[in-house]
């Protein structure tokens, strides 16, 4: 379940929590600028949702913080000045919806495709960090091969693949065991 911070008065939260989705949310509401940011920072927040009709307060700027806690953010617009807000607050990373359920599912939807492509994104980064260290292991097994035992990098690889074969164990587990050994 999602917890959600809901920046906005009573009666417009209560619109807001209507325009959601059911189920798959719990909600926490701030009504003040000073409330949210504490909330911001004291909540583990997968999303946040600001009224831009919040008075007395900044709303952008509220959105504006939510995002640069890495939190995923919608303003809720009026209908007729959302496109205009839209453009302004997609530098900042803040997704814009006008008040109604098609907007902000629309919204969420973008939201979620964005959260699927960064978990993606991360999952090829920490294979390809694995691969790396992997090949910086075995580089330098190699160079400490060559440098004590005076072999080519050619037999200082099948020296590697030799031993990661009989002992039955990776390329990276040999190369650390000959790092250890040589070292």
């Amino acid at each position: 379940m999602e917890t959600v911070l809901v920046v906005a008065e009573r009666t417009r939260c209560d619109g807001i929590r209507k325009l959601l989705p059911p189920g798959g949310y719990a909600l926490i509401r701030a009504e003040s600028e000073r409330e949210a940011r504490m909330r911001i920072l004291d909540l583990q927040l997968s999303l946040a949702i600001v009224d831009a009709m919040l008075p007395g307060n900044d709303p952008k700027d509220i959105a504006v913080f939510a995002a640069s806690q890495d939190i995923d953010t919608i303003l809720i617009a009026p209908e007729e000045l959302a496109m205009h807000i839209a453009a302004m607050m997609r530098q900042y990373g803040v997704y814009t919806a006008a008040a109604s359920r098609d907007s902000l599912s629309a919204v969420l939807g973008a939201v979620s495709v964005a959260r699927e492509r960064i978990r993606k994104a991360e999952e090829r980064n920490r294979k390809l960090l694995a691969r790396l260290q992997n090949e910086k292991l075995l580089t330098e097994a190699k160079c400490l091969l060559a440098g004590r035992k005076g072999m080519s990098e050619a037999e200082a690889h099948a020296c590697i693949e030799r031993k990661a074969m009989d002992c039955r164990i990776s390329l990276a587990d040999a190369a650390i065991g000959i790092v250890r050994e040589l070292s």
